[in-house]
């Protein structure tokens, strides 16, 4: 699987700042929440592009594009206990917390242009176990956690622990082979992205598509559009 470093780190930056930043200093960052949610919505798998479209759909488009890279916090919930009794807890669900760009970003579709310290073996598979820290940090949007695996050159154990080759070519706490691949070994066989439908410049309907065809309908209002000045009205002519 494909987990790009560089847009996590830059997704952390940029959910921090949706916090914190109001007024001037806000609208001055936009086009960087553009930049990385426009990258990585072209780069994702169409299942991703629909998780994430359900996601930003049900917030107010006003809040584009920085609803993108919001954080909700955990929502208190209502459980019955025993003997019936009604206690409170938090959501343990994933969307509860993490960004919705998140699911972009998890869901990249696989490309042979893909750095190799970006790979990682498949969650679920025996290899993957040391890395099930990772992924556990990333459902929780963990950012201190996330924040020990980046490296310079790839994803890193915190642990130090020594490398493991896997079979789908990456390796535990180094960069796997060329293109993927274990060193020396054959290269996975690439498989193009699809091709990307969205807009930033004006109202777009994104229409994503599974096994079965299926479609979802959104209007977004890209941040460039409020910037643009309104259309003079036409003359009549006499």
């Amino acid at each position: 699987m494909l987990l790009n470093r560089h847009r996590i780190a830059k997704l952390i930056e940029l959910t921090d700042l949706e916090r914190r930043l109001t007024g001037p200093e806000r609208m001055l960052r936009e086009e960087d929440v553009a930049l990385l949610v426009k990258a990585a919505y072209d780069d994702a798998t169409d299942a991703a592009r629909a998780a994430f479209m359900a996601r930003v759909q049900s917030m107010p488009v006003t809040a584009w594009p920085w609803s993108a890279v919001q954080v909700k916090a955990a929502r208190s919930a209502v459980v019955a206990g025993p003997g019936g009794r009604i206690t409170m807890g938090l959501s343990t669900r994933p969307e509860a917390v993490v960004p919705p760009a998140l699911l972009l970003i998890r869901g990249e579709a696989e490309t042979a242009d893909a750095e190799p310290g970006d790979r990682l073996p498949e969650r679920g598979t025996l290899e993957a176990a040391g890395w099930e820290p990772l992924h556990r940090a990333l459902d929780a949007w963990d950012t201190t956690a996330i924040s020990r695996w980046i490296g310079p050159q790839g994803w890193i154990s915190p642990g130090g622990a020594a490398p493991q080759d896997t079979n789908d070519g990456a390796t535990n706490g180094q960069p796997a082979g060329p293109m993927g691949g274990s060193p020396g070994g054959d290269s996975p066989t690439p498989q193009p992205p699809a091709a990307s439908t969205f807009s930033w410049r004006s109202p777009a309907v994104i229409a994503v598509g599974s096994t079965v065809a299926s479609t979802l309908g959104v209007v977004l209002f890209s941040f460039r559009r409020r910037r643009q000045p309104a259309p003079a009205p036409a003359q009549e002519t006499p």
